[in-house]
């Protein structure tokens, strides 16, 4: 082979590497996400992977400025109190519902406020509340890992995670078609874990990995 492909497979495989790398150190909280996609992204224009030029027109700015003002309306939500009303409502629930019902609850509202807050910024919210929620039949740790799941299926809404914004446009999808798959799909997802999520026993899922807040 000549000099040139030689010089192709070895970007190929330095490539490939990258993106070993980028997908398993994070996986094992080795180095975070930002820090090894600066780094990934750093080196495949070292190696002459793609130009610095191609780097920049590869940045969606109308992505990062739709993300930027989500945050915007997750602080107002928090800021007017609406979601933390909401938050108490949803415990309250928990008198009336049985295990398995109040999961789903726990779990399909998460899902609905992460479509429109940070799944972050959904997790401390509601996490603040429901930690010191006592649901007869229920372990505090299957309240939480509801939550936790919840708070990672936004489906229903383009903004509700980055990657959804990035498949919006070059997909040519609508925001109603979010809504009408995203829903369905976040019913299913949530059935489906609440019920494993209240036949997990102790030995799984211990009842006392959550702190109790202070008095």
């Amino acid at each position: 082979p000549s000099q040139r492909d030689f010089v192709q497979e070895a970007r190929f495989c330095v490539s490939l590497a990258c993106l070993v790398v980028i997908f398993v150190l994070p996986a094992i909280g080795v180095q975070t996400l930002l820090t090894l996609a600066l780094a990934t992204s750093c080196v495949c224009v070292a190696i002459g992977c793609i130009t610095v030029n191609q780097a920049w027109q590869s940045i969606n700015y109308r992505v990062l400025l739709t993300i930027a003002a989500s945050y915007g309306l997750g602080a107002a939500l928090q800021t007017t109190k609406v979601a933390k009303f909401l938050s108490i409502a949803l415990t309250d629930l928990g008198t009336v519902l049985p295990p398995v019902a109040f999961l789903f609850a726990v779990f399909f509202f998460t899902a609905m406020l992460s479509c429109v807050v940070s799944n972050a910024a959904t997790v401390v919210l509601l996490y603040a509340v429901l930690r010191d929620s006592d649901v007869d039949g229920l372990r505090k740790s299957q309240t939480m890992l509801a939550l936790l799941i919840g708070a990672s299926t936004a489906f229903a809404t383009p903004i509700g995670y980055q990657t959804n914004l990035m498949v919006l446009t070059p997909g040519g999808y609508r925001f109603g078609d979010f809504f009408s798959l995203g829903i369905i799909l976040t019913v299913v997802v949530g059935i489906t874990s609440s019920f494993l999520i209240w036949a997990m026993p102790e030995s799984i899922l211990p009842p006392d990995i959550v702190p109790a807040s202070r008095a």
